[in-house]
């Protein structure tokens, strides 16, 4: 028993001396290289483990390739002698350069990329729209029947494959419409509404129609509104047609919940706030991580999603969200825009048309996946609401005579009621809904005398 003792007594002396002994023959850096090498493959094994494959696919790929060089590096620490492990960290510390470097010319890789976020750039007025200088973008999969495909949109970001002469033809009827999504989506582009709306108005005694396609992904009709004042009344159209209303309702749940305010104002608000280091932390490791390409690959962006998540609970509690006053504020705001497009088209001699659109929400019998695509039961029973009160208020702004005095507003939120398939989400329909809503739109001006005097004028 004495010497088994001693013998298990020697066992921690032996491993001490094999490690001083494996120190001494790779150098004092060895440990040190272990330590962070090893450390370093640990943490990333958990953070791969704990990527997020939908949300983080590009930042996971780095991290893969980044743990692969930890374990590289770990094992060329063990089969170095001191030299090599001497000049280990400097290596590994070009490599990372060259990591930032290449992710750099690559460049954003992380999170969100592949969402709609290319489509929106700044604009003066009414904040953002398309791409410009002509480029060809990707349709989301929902503006495409759940397939997306490559658009090209005009100089100034429209998803508008003709000139727009200055000044306007004489024998040209001019018509814009403006409005989200929806208004841009479907492939080719005789199957947008604008262009089966065109189509419609040619065939049935207006031939010198032009719809042009001004929609905007997002856009609510306070954005359309300062389009329309900033830019589109200065091209001279005959009528600006909003097909609009998705957006004001459903957008205000999701994404910023201010009445009124555009798609993920929010956001916009936390980056100048992060630029102007209003919160104080423009020498922590977070802000770091905003600077480097990898360090943001490696660590993700949760710092400034959670910022924003605050932000959007301390805009959510002061403005009393989901409430029957926030609900009305929400509809209130969208018909008192619509109020304003008409009265500014009026006071420009520009007849305008207003159409409210279908939403998920508003289909009946729809299963638990298709409730759930609208945000789930309680977000649908108040969309619900919501559309009886957008009507009721915007059409107290448009009575029967106002369609004479150069305003009309059309209620086509019932149109799918019976056929949610035609959906491919919460809001974006397939083609042939699209050809039907534009019928719709089509059959409603061709009853508007006003606008067949604009016919009339031009021939």
């Amino acid at each position: 028993m004495h010497g088994h003792s001693a013998r298990l007594g020697r066992i921690p002396a032996t491993i001490a001396s094999g490690a001083r002994a494996l120190i001494a023959r790779k150098g004092p850096w060895f440990p040190i290289n272990l330590l962070v090498f090893g450390a370093l493959a640990v943490w990333l094994a958990f953070v791969v483990a704990h990527s997020s494959i939908v949300f983080e696919r590009q930042y996971l790929y780095v991290r893969v390739v980044a743990l692969a060089y930890a374990v590289i590096f770990t094992y060329l620490s063990f089969v170095l002698g001191r030299p090599g492990n001497a000049r280990l960290l400097l290596h590994f510390a070009a490599a990372c350069i060259c990591g930032e470097i290449v992710l750099r010319m690559l460049g954003s890789t992380g999170a969100g990329v592949r969402n709609d976020r290319p489509w929106r750039e700044p604009r003066p007025y009414f904040m953002f729209g398309g791409p410009t200088d002509g480029r060809t973008v990707n349709l989301l999969p929902a503006m495409d029947e759940g397939a997306g495909g490559a658009v090209r949109l005009n100089a100034e970001g429209f998803r508008i494959d003709r000139p727009i002469v200055t000044p306007k033809p004489a024998d040209e009827v001019r018509i814009f419409f403006v409005g989200g999504s929806t208004v841009i989506g479907g492939r080719p582009i005789e199957n947008t509404i604008p262009a089966v709306v065109e189509a419609q108005l040619q065939a049935n005694g207006l031939p010198h129609a032009r719809a042009y396609n001004f929609g905007v992904l997002s856009f609510v009709s306070g954005q359309e509104l300062a389009l329309l004042v900033h830019r589109l009344i200065d091209l001279q159209p005959d009528l600006v047609i909003a097909y609009d209303g998705g957006n004001d309702l459903f957008e205000p749940w999701f994404y910023d919940p201010r009445p009124g305010y555009p798609f993920n104002f929010v956001t916009e608000e936390e980056a100048m706030s992060a630029l102007a280091n209003a919160q104080g932390d423009a020498k922590t490791i977070a802000s770091l991580s905003r600077d480097s390409a990898l360090l943001q690959a490696l660590l993700g962006t949760g710092d400034w999603a959670s910022r924003v998540s605050d932000r959007l609970n301390r805009l959510k509690a002061g403005i009393d969200y989901g409430s029957v006053r926030w609900k009305e504020e929400v509809v209130a705001a969208y018909a008192r825009n619509l109020t304003q497009m008409c009265r500014f088209a009026h006071g420009n001699g520009t007849l305008f048309a207003a159409y409210f659109q279908p939403l998920l929400a508003y289909s009946k019998a729809l299963d638990a996946r298709r409730v759930a695509d609208t945000g789930g039961d309680a977000v649908l029973q108040s969309l619900r609401a919501q559309r009886d009160m957008a009507v009721r208020a915007v059409a107290a702004q448009f009575p029967a005579p106002a369609a004479e005095a150069g305003c009309r507003f059309g209620d086509l939120s019932h149109v799918l009621e019976n056929d949610a398939a035609a959906f491919t989400d919460a809001i974006h329909v397939d083609n042939k809904s699209n050809h039907l809503i534009g019928r719709r739109i089509a059959e409603d001006l061709l009853a508007w005398p006003a606008l067949r005097a604009k016919g009339s004028g031009s021939k």
